[in-house]
């Protein structure tokens, strides 16, 4: 094969602040060589008082596209030149494209926090469940979208700040969705059959989440989107009281497949790369 031949490299990456922690490199990688691309996915490392330019500047570069994580996905949102309906529901983006010389922002999370769920307990389940999600930043607000399309029939919300929670309820005017004080949140448990952290507590380097379970119904089902550690404190105290966990690795891997096919061109793998992501996460290796 000559030189000339060679097929240019797809460049792709994700933005954070700091990003030393993501696994997104370890997974997309591995998805390039499973698929045989010749490619790359990066860290890029992004302040987040210089994020808007830093993410227009992505239309001066070969790169096909970035993931957004904290504190970023709102700069990524508004640093767009157009945006897809899911951002625009959620008003923050979790991922950044080119299309036809223009940067969309788009938002993955919201696939990529149903796909697991409904996967083990199915929409009927969902549409008879209160849900109590935890934290009011761009997470949570792809947690309460997805929430709403699927038909949740009551969302309570708490946050740390109450007035950021009540902020979100008052922008989405929706009489099933309602905040709750920061001191009610161990009391708000008893009604979820669904308790989700969307927050950054329990995160590796953070505080852990200060919630009390021991009220939670028998049936409920815990969902912390963090998996650094993949085993949060949250979640050790849902399995010590019997209650059903889903972790973070789930999410991650979710939300990464609409991102690898948007970035690259085709589908992911179908294979799981649970494993792989949690000798990365035991080793350190990024």
């Amino acid at each position: 094969m000559s030189e000339t031949s060679i097929p240019i490299a797809k460049l792709a990456g994700v933005c954070g602040w700091p990003i030393h922690h993501s696994l997104s490199p370890v997974l997309h990688n591995y998805w390039l060589r499973q698929a045989g691309i010749r490619g790359a996915y990066v860290p890029f490392m992004v302040k987040p008082w210089d994020a808007i330019r830093a993410f227009r500047s992505l239309k001066q570069t070969t790169i096909s596209g970035v993931n957004v994580t904290l504190p970023l996905k709102t700069s990524a949102f508004r640093a767009a030149d157009e945006a897809t309906a899911d951002a625009h529901r959620i008003g923050v983006a979790n991922c950044l494209f080119m299309r036809d010389g223009k940067l969309i922002a788009h938002n993955t999370d919201m696939e990529g926090f149903i796909s697991p769920l409904l996967q083990r307990r199915g929409q009927a389940w969902l549409r008879q469940r209160t849900a109590l999600v935890i934290g009011a930043g761009g997470a949570a607000r792809a947690v309460i979208g997805a929430l709403i399309a699927e038909g949740v029939p009551e969302i309570i919300i708490v946050n740390r700040t109450d007035e950021t929670a009540d902020d979100l309820v008052t922008q989405a005017g929706l009489p099933s969705f309602y905040s709750l004080p920061w001191a009610q949140r161990s009391l708000a448990t008893h009604r979820a059959g669904l308790i989700i952290n969307a927050s950054a507590a329990g995160m590796s380097g953070y505080p852990a989440l200060d919630i009390d379970l021991s009220r939670a119904p028998e049936t409920g089902l815990v969902y912390d989107l963090i998996y650094t550690p993949e085993r949060t404190p949250l979640i050790a105290q849902a399995e010590a009281q019997g209650l059903e966990t889903i972790g973070g690795l789930s999410m991650l891997i979710g939300q990464a497949r609409p991102s690898f096919r948007l970035f690259y061109g085709v589908e992911a793998p179908a294979s799981d790369p649970s494993d792989l992501l949690r000798q990365a996460l035991m080793t350190g290796q990024r």
